[in-house]
C-alpha cells in the first residue's frame, strides 16, 4: 500500500508542476512570410537594436503575485508591418502598451534575457510603447480580459513596437494545496483497499 500511496503523490506532484508551467503564446493569425518565436538574443530590447525584420518575438519572462508575463516585441530594420492574433493558455489580466507602464514593470517581471547574470536586457528608449493609431499608420491592439486571445498590428520603425502581456496563474500556495488535497485523497483510497 505504500508504494501505492507514494505513487499516488508524485503523480499528484507531477501533475502540479504541469499547471504551474505556462506554456509558450502561439501566432494564430500572422502576416504571411513571418515567424513568432522566442527572443534569445544579446541585443537588448527597447533600445532599437534588435533590428530584425520578419519576426514577432516574445520573452518568456517571471510570475508575480499570481500573474505570468510575457513581453511581445517588433524591432524590425527599418519600417515594417506586423498583424498577429496570439494565444495565450491562461486568461489575460492586462496587458501594458506605455512606456511608464512597461519601465515601471521590468524589475518586477523582467528577466536575464542572454545570461550574462546582468539586469541589463530592458532599454528604455522613448517611443518603446505604441503609437495612436492613426489610419493608415499607428499600432493597435485589442483583447479582452479574461479571454485568451490578443490582436496587434504593430506599424514599427525604431526602437520597434512593445507590450507585456500579463496572464493569471495560480499561486504557489494553491498548487501545495492541491497536491496536499491529492494526496490525501490517494491515502483514503489506500486505506478503504485494505
Amino acid at each position: 500500500m505504500n508504494a501505492f500511496i507514494r505513487t499516488a503523490a508524485l503523480l499528484a506532484c507531477a501533475g502540479v508542476v504541469q499547471v504551474a508551467q505556462a506554456a509558450a503564446p502561439s501566432a494564430t493569425s500572422l502576416t504571411p512570410g513571418f515567424s513568432f518565436q522566442a527572443y534569445t538574443g544579446a541585443a537588448p530590447v527597447g533600445e532599437g537594436s534588435v533590428d530584425t525584420r520578419d519576426t514577432l518575438f516574445f520573452i518568456d519572462e517571471q510570475a508575480a503575485a499570481g500573474l505570468k508575463s510575457w513581453y511581445i516585441f517588433f524591432d524590425p530594420k527599418g519600417p515594417q508591418i506586423v498583424d498577429a492574433v496570439l494565444t495565450f493558455d491562461r486568461p489575460i489580466v492586462d496587458v501594458f502598451t506605455t512606456r511608464a507602464q512597461l519601465d515601471g514593470s521590468n524589475a518586477t517581471y523582467g528577466i536575464d534575457v542572454d545570461g550574462d547574470s546582468v539586469m541589463n536586457d530592458y532599454g528604455t528608449h522613448r517611443f518603446i510603447g505604441l503609437e495612436p493609431s492613426q489610419v493608415p499608420f499607428g499600432d493597435s491592439i485589442t483583447w479582452t480580459a479574461g479571454s485568451n486571445t490578443v490582436h496587434l498590428r504593430f506599424d514599427a520603425l525604431d526602437p520597434g513596437d512593445h507590450v507585456r502581456v500579463l496572464v493569471a496563474v495560480p499561486e504557489p500556495s494553491s498548487h501545495a494545496l492541491l497536491a496536499a488535497g491529492l494526496g490525501l485523497l490517494a491515502y483514503l483510497a489506500a486505506r478503504r483497499r485494505r
